[in-house]
């Protein structure tokens, strides 16, 4: 017969933490599949790629495969699927807007941001602030969003925490699905695609880097609310409960990102404050449900 030794309890306490799986990982996964199977359906609804269905039919598989899945290979994978999948998502959303047939936004939402601002800050604001320093300092913050992606949750995997990896992971695949679905549903292409580069943007390597990247993987359509903004509140939501150091250090690269993308006229300001919005209301929904 086993006893409630103190040394019991603290190892059987450990469990759910080391051990279990989080209700939030099996949500995570469970979100990812059906926006996965909806995408699917759109795709093949509107004559899109074959072979781009059948992916997603085998991204579904897996996801579904590594929930009942037992050994460390498939829990890992099942941990680690929708922080992989969620970006890649991201290039298949002009394909999606073609499938759905919906039109350009970009008079409404230039509309609001006259509204907001009297002005068109994507135009104006590197021109206010044509400093050398102050657009490489935005530019880099505004490239660390990939970093921003990854880095945390991943810094939790290491540490084995669990539960906080899975909510954190669980945040980004809502938000991730969230921006997709309204790029779908009201694209907007952003003012880099409508207008010339903003006027006395100062040129240097990270003005370069971004520019060259985005010309290599944006996805036109995808500017509202921007996901840039969403992704790096999210994170920094999470991790200031998570990992309050990182979350110090997100808060940061969080602003620059935001005020980069719109001095580099990247995304209009009201891009920005959406995705700011979102973020901040999924942090403050996953995180009430976890508390429960």
């Amino acid at each position: 017969m086993s006893t409630d030794t103190s040394a019991n309890v603290i190892r059987e306490s450990a469990v759910p933490q080391q051990q279990a799986r989080p209700a939030c990982r099996t949500l995570a996964l469970a979100w990812l599949s059906v926006y996965l199977a909806a995408a699917a359906v759109a795709l093949a609804g509107g004559g899109g790629n074959a072979w781009l269905v059948s992916l997603h039919v085998a991204l579904i598989a897996a996801c579904l495969w590594s929930l009942t899945g037992t050994n460390a290979a498939v829990r890992a994978i099942g941990d680690l699927a929708p922080l992989a999948i969620g970006p890649l998502l991201y290039m298949e959303i002009p394909q999606l807007i073609a499938a759905a047939g919906t039109s350009l936004h970009d008079a409404r939402v230039s509309g609001w941001e006259q509204s907001l601002f009297g002005t068109q800050p994507s135009r104006v604001l590197a021109g206010a602030l044509p400093y050398g320093w102050l657009s490489e300092l935005l530019h880099a913050g505004y490239l660390s969003y990939y970093l921003v992606i990854f880095i945390p949750p991943l810094i939790l995997y290491a540490r084995r925490d669990r539960r906080g990896f899975a909510q954190t992971v669980l945040a980004l695949t809502i938000v991730y699905t969230v921006c997709w679905s309204i790029y779908v549903l009201f694209p907007v292409e952003g003012p880099r695609y409508l207008w010339t580069a903003p006027a006395h943007v100062p040129d240097g390597f990270f003005r370069r880097s971004a520019v060259s990247l985005l010309a290599a993987g944006s996805s036109r359509g995808a500017a509202f609310p921007s996901s840039h903004m969403a992704v790096s509140v999210v994170q920094t939501g999470m991790a200031l409960y998570w990992q309050p150091r990182v979350g110090v250090v997100l808060t940061l690269l969080s602003l620059l990102i935001g005020v980069g993308a719109v001095y580099g006229g990247f995304h209009y300001a009201t891009d920005i404050l959406c995705g700011a919005l979102l973020g901040a209301a999924i942090v403050a929904g996953v995180r009430f449900a976890g508390a429960r």
